[in-house]
């Protein structure tokens, strides 16, 4: 089927690659290493920590563009050579944050990788938590992420579980941490934990209940 000039293939091919798509982190790469430094001394790296730095102190919705561009004293312009949208902007600050998560060393025992895996995971995204929505924008398909995962595949490896189970097991350790997170940050989730449980008078507390799926999580995946 034909279609016509304006069609949204064609304005989907002029746009270019969706933000957060393999195509598009290619693409980011490419343009980077053809980059001149300017005059400026204005850089992605310096924008996207900057960006992190406004939305850790004031969440998602202070983050704009004029805003950003006057934390880092230039314009919108300026910025905009740089990153072409917030969306770009987001996908990027994602997998910034991600890039923080301390990984297993290699020669780490494959259950001993795991957890800390799932911990770090877990402190810093406590530590961005006002980034959590930012996750669900785009998928998880840049460098620090592919990275992390590469390694949280090898660390189920070497605890022993088969192929076909390591891949949804990193994947569903995942969502486990960034389910708990989203609970522990939420209102719900702050006012649950501040009740008292009806039989024993006492919550427990929200790193206590991490711990508890983990282990449950981790005990599920041994061979029966």
């Amino acid at each position: 089927m034909r279609h016509g000039p304006g069609s949204r293939e064609e304005r989907a091919a002029a746009e270019g690659p969706v933000p957060g798509s393999a195509g598009w982190w290619a693409a980011l790469e490419d343009r980077s290493a053809r980059r001149r430094p300017r005059a400026d001394s204005l850089t992605l790296e310096r924008i996207v920590a900057a960006a992190i730095a406004l939305v850790d102190a004031e969440g998602l919705t202070a983050l704009t563009v004029r805003r950003l561009a006057e934390e880092l004293g230039t314009g919108s312009a300026s910025l905009y050579r740089h990153v072409a949208s917030r969306e770009e902007l987001l996908v990027l600050m994602v997998d910034h944050v991600i890039g923080e998560v301390d990984l297993p060393a290699e020669g780490v025992p494959g259950r001993e990788g795991v957890e800390q895996l799932a911990h770090e995971l877990r402190r810093v995204l406590l530590d961005h938590a006002q980034l959590l929505p930012a996750l669900t924008a785009a998928p998880l398909l840049g460098p620090n992420a592919v990275h992390g995962v590469e390694v949280g595949l090898r660390c189920m490896l070497d605890a022993g579980h088969a192929d076909d189970l390591a891949v949804p097991a990193v994947l569903a350790l995942i969502d486990f941490v960034l389910g708990t997170v989203y609970f522990d940050t939420s209102s719900a989730g702050r006012s649950f934990a501040a009740g008292e449980d009806v039989r024993s008078g006492v919550a427990p507390g929200a790193d206590e209940v991490f711990e508890f799926g983990l282990r449950t999580f981790l005990a599920g995946l041994a061979p029966a």
